[in-house]
């Protein structure tokens, strides 16, 4: 028998269908990141002075990511392969790799690029299958097929404007956790 929740998404996954549930996924990736982005503006308290505003990382460097990885708690070592620079972390054993891309000369980079290992799955993927883990883990990743045959999981997030130091430890810290989820996903 269903429970209340699992009755209201068979409804709406019925109701929308495999695409509907596709692009609600991708508006609660964009409301999340909408809602960070809003939330690090914000003062921390109602009792913050105008000379305590957080600080405002306007060009992120692998040294910032490093920091916030180890800062949460996560190893955090610069590497640098053919494809460039970048941290490598892990959570819960598994394997994670971020980057920075469209950078310019000064090394101000617009984007940040958190990516897991490659898995192959231990049973075949479905497309009910991946919306279900889309679902449950509210869009964190975006699964892809790489030329390899490995499937990996990726989180881009745009860095123009600038982020606060919380916003960016607290974004790493949300992709590390979902790596376990996808690892698990991918062991089934």
């Amino acid at each position: 028998m269903l429970g209340f929740v699992d009755k209201r998404r068979h409804l709406l996954l019925t109701s929308l269908g495999t695409i509907g549930v596709l692009q609600m996924a991708r508006l609660a990736r964009v409301i999340a990141f909408a809602f960070a982005l809003v939330l690090s503006r914000l003062p921390a308290s109602a009792q913050d002075k105008a000379g305590d505003k957080p600080e405002v990382l306007t060009k992120v460097t692998l040294e910032d990511i490093r920091d916030a990885l180890q800062n949460a708690g996560y190893r955090g070592q610069i590497k640098n392969d053919s494809t460039g620079e970048y941290v490598s972390s892990a959570s819960g054993g598994q394997n994670f790799f971020v980057s920075l891309g469209g950078c310019d000369d000064q090394k101000v980079c617009k984007t940040l690029l958190a990516e897991t290992a490659g898995w192959t799955p231990k049973t075949p993927l479905t497309v009910d299958g991946l919306d279900a883990f889309d679902w449950d883990n509210a869009g964190w990743l975006t699964v892809v097929k790489y030329k390899d045959g490995k499937y990996y999981a990726n989180y881009r997030v745009t860095l123009v404007g600038g982020v606060t130091k919380a916003w960016l430890q607290s974004n790493l810290e949300g992709f590390a956790t979902t790596t376990e989820n996808f690892a698990a996903f991918m062991q089934k």
